[in-house]
């Protein structure tokens, strides 16, 4: 029978959780702005070029930014993956719906995502 791919590289797969957590530079709140990533071009390549590593240790055939014929209709194929890995590994996105007040007294609506780890 043989191994999964979450038994066999369990450090690598941490590695790449933390790295990708690391990228986003999570507040205090453990929480980013969707906003401030589709801003950050750099953070979306980073992410966008670790998806070979990220295929040597996960099963990817579920996260549609890495299906070929898909990744075309992804809107954000970096929040894709970075929502799917995380998610294999335990870790649990909370998303709410927020309204922040820019300059001139005009709101801007975005969703802050919360990460968590489920223990």
């Amino acid at each position: 029978m043989r191994i999964k791919l979450s038994e066999k590289y369990k450090l690598e797969r941490e590695e790449i959780c933390k790295r990708l957590i690391d990228i986003l530079k999570l507040d205090e709140k453990n929480s980013f702005l969707l906003c401030d990533f589709d801003a950050d071009i750099e953070k979306q390549t980073t992410i966008l070029n670790m998806k070979e590593e990220i295929q040597k240790y996960f099963a990817c055939s579920e996260i549609s930014s890495f299906k070929n014929n898909n990744s075309l209709n992804c809107k954000r194929p970096y929040l894709n993956i970075v929502r799917g890995i995380l998610r294999k590994q335990g870790y649990t996105f909370d998303n709410e719906d927020i309204e922040l007040k820019m300059d001139n007294n005009i709101y801007k609506r975005t969703m802050r995502y919360k990460i968590f780890r489920n223990i």
